[in-house]
């Protein structure tokens, strides 16, 4: 949802929002409360993610920006679960955390390329059916 900005408007000036009457509405209306909430420093409203799934993002991000830098994926492990847990040599071709950092890694891609538009779907609605 782009935002704009009027320039030349007073810093107390109303803000209005412009939404679409589509099917995305229940959304779009969500995200409006949640940035009235944000300019009037209220406490937000729960974006509907468990803290495990946040904490995947957090991790898939982190991994992401290690791939990007160039990084291999056993460095990338390294940084996201430390070094004692990684091991050298044949045993890291096999090992689960090999395989969880290529995925997390895969997932941030198509995160990046796109499906963060799932995430922003799943999230909190308006209810319309009142």
């Amino acid at each position: 949802m782009p935002v704009w900005i009027v320039r030349g408007a007073a810093p107390n000036s109303h803000l209005g929002a412009l939404i679409p009457f589509d099917d995305a509405l229940p959304l779009r209306l969500a995200a409006v409360l949640r940035l009235w909430h944000a300019l009037q420093g209220r406490a937000q409203p729960d974006v509907g993610l468990t803290a495990l799934q946040r904490g995947r993002l957090v991790l898939a991000l982190r991994a992401h920006d290690g791939h990007r830098d160039g990084h291999s994926y056993r460095d990338i492990a390294i940084g996201l679960f430390g070094a004692a847990r990684v091991p050298r040599g044949a045993a890291w071709k096999t090992h689960d955390l090999r395989a969880r950092t290529m995925r997390l890694v895969a997932d941030a891609i198509a995160l990046r390329d796109g499906g963060y538009r799932a995430l922003l779907r799943a999230g909190p609605r308006v209810d319309l059916t009142r």
